[in-house]
């Protein structure tokens, strides 16, 4: 166990690897946040047109690892992107804050969908 501590208390090349996740339970997650208000996703249908106040996301599975979903998601001020659907007036990120409205497995599961969303027809599943 020391030489575990002075390792940094983790096993050398150990690096937190989210779970698989559900899609199509991801794509309900979506829903229910109402992220299509401001996401774009080209090639699905929601209840109502975004407003494109948040970046498009069509294709965007493949732009970024699954962490960095979490992390926009959980933590959205932790890296800002500077510029129109991204920042306020005040600096910060536009995006909301999730912590309190989603469970861990309601997380994995929207990360999943969002990793889904690959560039041929938006996304790799039908979840209509």
């Amino acid at each position: 166990m020391e030489e575990l501590h002075q390792m940094g208390g983790v096993p050398m090349g150990w690096k937190f690897a989210l779970p698989k996740g559900d899609p199509k339970q991801g794509r309900q997650v979506f829903v229910k946040l109402e992220c299509y208000a401001c996401h774009a996703v080209q090639g699905e249908s929601f209840p109502e047109q975004p407003g494109q106040v948040g970046p498009d996301l069509t294709g965007m599975g493949i732009h970024h690892p699954a962490a960095y979903f979490v992390e926009t998601i959980i933590n959205p001020n932790r890296i800002i992107v500077v510029g129109e659907g991204y920042t306020g007036s005040d600096g910060l990120s536009i995006m909301p804050n999730y912590n309190e409205d989603l469970t861990v497995a309601e997380l994995v599961d929207l990360v999943a969908y969002l990793k889904s969303l690959t560039p041929k027809g938006g996304h790799s599943h039908t979840g209509h």
